[in-house]
């Protein structure tokens, strides 16, 4: 193996088998919607577009060896266009689920279909997903969910990760199919007190209905038939908890991870960071290159205010979308050669940066220096305004 593409390679999972192809010394190739954000190190090759275009698949499949895929789809509809597309090695993130069909059985049976040297990796439920009780911790003391006494036997991202680099990188593992789990069963209720433990905060656990568990599957963009049958199958782990298996530590040679393990790593994620700690996860994000976590940071609606021109009005932007979207139209001819970081300095629920940007016109090949200074707004651990000061003219507009 030589080079492997990744698609949803900047996911829960996807980034960690980026991590573990590197460190296996392959050359990796990422299909990735937005590269600016994607975050990696520049030995990884970046093709922008989307799993669901064969086209962008094409492109991103020439010449590699294999490729790890995941269809974040809750319908095989289009699989196979892109299935076409890919090498003939494939190592697929299914489910445990599969053999009771769905998407992932359908995508499993395309692959076959297709001919290709397949290998089905089978996590149970993804200890990542209990990130979605995170606004809760937040922002109360209860978190409401389906059938809190639902066992389940949730799985580390790592250890997904782990078990599909392995597979990927020998033929032994061709046509296997793994079923992997977590170490042990906690109820709902059990893990939820699990990730209060970590973060020091007593939470109260209560019941949703099932039509209101339907209805948040809905409002996810589940089908009716899914949201249905999910609902059904937690309803249905009061009795018969999901199984443990040990698939994990006989490929790995090592245990697998607990879910009080992943809870101590993700604690971050269920308080409110205090502007400290905000500032300075910031800092460390822009200074390493992982735009990506920079703009976790920010609120969904920052609102950022810089100078049209040098003495000129001032114009502001709304919604990282709007932000990054302008950043890329203003920025398209530079190349950033590299940025000095002076900060945070910190004052109430404010912190300020100075950036130094080296840069590279590509157009006229002038090499220039502009330093700002940015004015950051905390509120509840989220940056939600920037302002910008310029000490050097900016080279064009705003950034």
């Amino acid at each position: 193996m030589t080079t492997i593409l990744v698609t949803g390679a900047t996911g829960r999972v996807g980034r960690h088998v980026v991590d573990g192809l590197r460190a296996a010394g392959v050359t990796v190739r990422a299909l990735v919607r937005t590269p600016d954000l994607a975050g990696f190190p520049p030995d990884v090759e970046l093709i922008r577009g989307d799993i669901h275009d064969p086209t962008a698949v094409r492109r991103a499949a020439a010449d590699v060896d294999a490729a790890f895929l995941l269809w974040p789809s809750f319908s095989a509809d289009g699989a196979a266009d892109v299935i076409g597309e890919l090498p003939r090695r494939v190592v697929y993130l299914s489910s445990l689920s599969a053999p009771s069909g769905g998407v992932w059985g359908d995508v499993e049976q395309l692959l076959r279909d297709a001919g290709k040297e397949w290998t089905f990796v089978r996590p149970g439920g993804f200890a990542v997903n209990a990130q979605g009780w995170a606004d809760a911790f937040r922002t109360d003391d209860v978190v409401r969910v389906a059938s809190p006494e639902a066992g389940r036997s949730l799985i580390h991202e790592r250890d997904i990760a782990a078990v599909a680099v392995l597979t990927i990188l020998d033929d032994r593992h061709i046509g296997q199919t793994y079923d992997l789990t977590g170490p042990e069963v906690l109820t709902q209720a059990e893990q939820i007190r699990t990730v209060a433990r970590a973060i020091g905060k007593d939470m109260r656990v209560e019941a949703l209905t099932d039509a209101e568990a339907r209805q948040a599957m809905l409002d996810l963009g589940a089908d009716p038939i899914l949201a249905e049958s999910s609902v059904a199958y937690w309803a249905s782990l009061v009795d018969n908890p999901e199984p443990v298996t040990t698939t994990v530590t006989e490929l790995t040679g090592r245990p697998a991870l607990t879910f009080a393990e992943w809870a101590a790593e993700h604690a971050a994620e269920f308080r409110v960071l205090s502007t400290a700690e905000v500032a300075q996860r910031y800092v460390d994000a822009l200074s390493a290159g992982r735009l990506d976590q920079a703009v976790a940071l920010t609120a969904p609606e920052v609102v950022r205010v810089a100078p049209l021109e040098t003495g000129g009005e001032e114009v502001e932007i709304k919604g990282t979308d709007a932000i990054l979207e302008n950043a890329r139209r203003l920025n398209a001819d530079i190349e950033y050669l590299g940025v000095d970081v002076v900060g945070p300095l910190l004052f109430d629920n404010h912190f300020a940066i100075r950036f130094t940007f080296d840069q590279l016109d590509v157009r006229t090949g002038t090499r220039s220096r502009t330093t700002k200074l940015s004015l950051f707004t905390v509120d509840a651990g989220r940056i939600t305004h920037e302002e910008v000061f310029y000490y050097t003219p900016p080279r064009s507009r705003y950034r």
